[in-house]
């Protein structure tokens, strides 16, 4: 073989030797493509298990944020939502015999803004044949701002405790002082925070039960039972120095409690000021509270007839945003004045006749239990039996 064509061999091999590995090199990289297509195609499929693995406790990273819909969350919907004070009539835990009829106590709420709030949406249901908890809520909007608050009903058994035969007293208060702060005459209707505190841990030590209004009345028209250990506290005439000294002492015993304002007195700025989860208010007239009648104790009332006094009451009502209760201003009453609370839909009226509410009683004219500021704490504590 000639050298010209040992070299046009050598020539040739190289060539074909570099299609060989062009071949080969398309080959590898055909299937590296393939194996990088087959992975993106599994990672959702990955991210799924990572998600699946996470719901099991194993941290994968940020949590996704939840979905509120177009309308966003509540915080961000309500922006004002602080604005707001809310609150249950009557106990936080409702006590319902196993057999009765359960009663909606309700709740109540107050805008720093604009004063008391009417109306909420209630949710939940209650099986008073089956013994157990129930869960019923009170949700209130106002001026872009929501407020809940829950209640549990516990449905027990006949036999579960001891229920009420004698009646259901209503404590009546007026003002409170502080040893450091006392007014110039201290009389009957004036008691030391430190006296009120004493009786407010009792109660909650002895584990009473604070009925709602809505509650004492189907009590008094025999539709259900209630608790022995049951009371209800009341203030009368809505001043400061009971929201100042009193409120607090509630609040601190998570006691619920209900203060009877004079409305032609307490500002919408007085309401709004002192809200609090424990307080309830109702009304001791709009403006009633003022002599110029003839019996009792000389309260304008008598002197007026009952469209007078049905209009000063749907004041009051507007004012407070509840018509559950009404205590007579110097507790004077007149027929008129017993159907003006009728018919403008009070559920309990106020005399300031002394004992409990008992079965049977006219709801326009309940008694209340008084409470006197030098009160021991032993006479305080038969003032309930």
């Amino acid at each position: 073989m000639s050298r010209r064509e040992m070299s046009n061999n050598r020539i040739a091999f190289r060539l074909g030797l570099l299609v060989v590995l062009a071949v080969v090199l398309a080959i590898f990289v055909s299937a590296m493509e393939k194996k990088l297509d087959a992975r993106e195609q599994a990672a959702p499929e990955s991210g799924q298990e990572q998600q699946e693995q996470g719901d099991q406790g194993e941290p994968v990273g940020p949590p996704e944020t939840p979905d509120t819909g177009s309308d966003g969350s509540d915080a961000e919907q309500y922006p004002d939502s602080d604005h707001l004070t809310v609150g249950l009539k009557g106990s936080k835990i409702a006590i319902v015999r196993q057999g009765d009829p359960y009663i909606e106590s309700g709740a109540f709420a107050v805008d720093d803004r604009t004063g008391a709030l009417t109306g909420c949406e209630i949710k939940g249901s209650v099986d008073t044949s089956t013994p157990g908890d129930y869960t019923v809520s009170y949700t209130f909007t106002s001026e872009n701002a929501k407020a809940t608050v829950e209640r549990t009903v516990r449905v027990v058994p006949e036999s579960a405790m001891e229920w009420d035969s004698d009646g259901i007293p209503v404590l009546m208060y007026h003002w409170v002082y502080t040893e450091t702060d006392q007014p110039g005459e201290i009389n009957g209707n004036w008691i030391l925070n430190t006296d009120l505190e004493d009786q407010l841990r009792w109660l909650k030590e002895n584990d009473y039960y604070h009925p709602s209004f809505s509650e004492l009345r189907a009590y008094a028209d025999g539709q259900i039972s209630l608790p022995a250990k049951s009371v209800i506290l009341t203030f009368d005439d809505g001043v400061w120095a009971f929201f100042n000294y009193g409120v607090p002492l509630l609040e601190q015993y998570e006691t619920p409690a209900v203060a009877f304002i004079i409305g032609v007195n307490a500002e919408e700025e007085d309401l709004t000021k002192y809200a609090s989860p424990y307080m309830e208010y109702e009304s001791h007239s709009y403006n009633m509270h003022q002599p110029g009648g003839y019996i009792g104790h000389g309260g304008i009332i008598s002197a007026m007839t009952q469209e007078e006094i049905e209009a000063d009451l749907r004041e009051a009502i507007a004012l407070t945003g509840s018509s559950d209760a009404f205590a007579y201003p110097y507790g004077d009453v007149t027929d008129d004045a017993i159907y003006a609370v009728e018919n403008v839909g009070i559920k309990c009226a106020f005399t300031t006749e002394y004992g409990p509410v008992e079965r049977g009683m006219d709801f326009r004219q309940f008694p209340r239990v008084r409470i006197q500021g030098d009160y021991s704490l032993d006479g305080f504590i038969a003032s309930l039996f």
